[in-house]
């Protein structure tokens, strides 16, 4: 994220594509409201024990899918319809996110 900061417009809305989500804690202190991310494929393979989430993805990152907020930024995170190592989902299917910007 090197030199990302100046891309940074004050008083606008600044959204940032990133492939990988780890970069979410960097981009919300350089001033983007919103990142966008995958890479994490929901963690692919995901079983409730216990009430206990077993995502083998939680050992990568704390960003496996969904929404996530630090201060005013947020960063969503999708699952997307690919797979790494295994070809395989459990718990985690595919998904194509629609993301929508409205005034508040």
């Amino acid at each position: 994220m090197v030199g990302a900061e100046k891309l940074v417009a004050p008083g606008a809305l600044n959204v940032l594509l990133s492939h990988n989500p780890d970069v979410f804690p960097v981009a919300a202190s350089k001033g983007y409201d919103l990142t966008i991310a995958g890479h994490t494929h929901g963690g692919q393979i995901r079983v409730e024990l216990l009430s206990a989430d077993m995502n083998p993805g939680r050992f990568f990152t704390p960003y496996v899918d969904g929404v996530y907020r630090r201060g005013p930024a947020s960063i969503a995170v999708s699952r997307g319809i690919g797979t790494i190592a295994v070809p395989a989902r459990l718990g985690a299917p595919p998904e194509v996110s629609l993301v929508r910007l409205c005034r508040s």
